[in-house]
C-alpha cells in the first residue's frame, strides 16, 4: 500500500512539472513572437497536459532504450504525434473547436500533426531524457520526500478546479461566438468596409471566453462566417 501511494505520489509530480514546463515553453514562444504576454494553455493555471501526458508516456517507453539515441527519437516522434493527433480530434469532437491547425505547415495530416513539428519532438525527446529528466527527477523526489502524497492531492484539486471551470465556460464560449458573429454579419450589411462603426447587439465575453479566443491563433470555429480576426476585432472595439 505505501509503495502504490509512493508510487502515485511521483507520476502525479512528473506529470504537473512537465505540464508546467510545456506551459512556459509554449507561452514564452508564443510571447515572444507576438510581443506581448499570452497564456497559451487551454485551461487557465500554468500548465499544459498534453506535456505531461506525453512525456509520461515517452519516459515509460524508452525505459528500455535508454542508451539507443536513435531509439528514443523514433518513440518519440511516434508516440508525441499520436497523443497530439488524438488529442486535437478528441478537443474537437468536445468543443466543436479545432484548437490548433497545421494547415499552413508542410506535410501535416489533415492540420493536427506535421511532419516538422513531430521530428522537433524527437528532438525535444533527446534532449529531455538526457538533460532535463535527471533535474526533474531531483525536484520529485525531494518533494515527495518532504509533502509526500499531499502535495500530489493538492495539484490534482487545483487542476480539477481549473478544468472544471474552463468547462463550464464552453457552452456559453460557443454561444458568444455564434452571436458576435452574427453581429458583424449585420454590421457587414450595412457598410462592408467600416462594419465596426455599426456593431450592435454585441455579446460580452468574459476573461476566460477573450482568452481563448485571442490566444489559440490557428483556432477553428465551424458555421462562423466570420474570420477569427474579425471577431478579435469586434472584441477590442467593444
Amino acid at each position: 500500500m505505501i509503495q502504490a501511494v509512493q508510487n502515485f505520489t511521483l507520476i502525479i509530480l512528473y506529470f504537473f512539472a512537465y505540464a508546467f514546463i510545456g506551459w512556459v515553453w509554449e507561452t514564452a514562444y508564443t510571447s515572444t513572437r507576438q510581443h506581448h504576454w499570452v497564456n497559451t494553455g487551454f485551461l487557465n493555471g500554468p500548465w499544459q497536459p498534453l506535456y505531461g501526458f506525453a512525456v509520461l508516456g515517452v519516459l515509460y517507453l524508452i525505459q528500455p532504450f535508454t542508451d539507443n539515441p536513435l531509439m528514443i527519437y523514433l518513440i518519440a516522434v511516434v508516440y508525441i504525434s499520436a497523443l497530439e493527433y488524438v488529442t486535437s480530434w478528441g478537443m474537437e469532437k468536445l468543443f466543436h473547436t479545432r484548437w490548433w491547425d497545421y494547415s499552413n505547415v508542410p506535410l501535416n495530416l489533415n492540420g493536427r500533426i506535421a511532419l516538422p513539428i513531430s521530428l522537433f519532438w524527437g528532438l525535444g525527446g533527446l534532449l529531455l531524457s538526457r538533460y532535463v529528466q535527471p533535474v526533474i527527477a531531483g525536484w520529485v523526489d525531494h518533494t515527495a520526500a518532504t509533502y509526500g502524497v499531499f502535495a500530489a492531492i493538492v495539484l490534482i484539486a487545483v487542476f480539477m478546479f481549473d478544468f472544471g471551470f474552463t468547462l463550464a465556460n464552453m457552452p456559453a464560449f460557443q454561444e458568444a461566438t455564434k452571436k458576435l458573429d452574427q453581429a458583424i454579419d449585420a454590421a457587414k450589411q450595412q457598410a462592408d468596409k467600416d462594419w465596426q462603426a455599426h456593431l450592435a447587439d454585441q455579446p460580452r465575453l468574459n476573461y476566460v471566453q477573450r482568452r481563448l479566443l485571442n490566444n489559440f491563433r490557428s483556432m477553428k470555429l465551424p458555421e462562423r462566417h466570420s474570420s477569427l480576426t474579425e471577431l478579435r476585432n469586434a472584441i477590442k472595439h467593444k
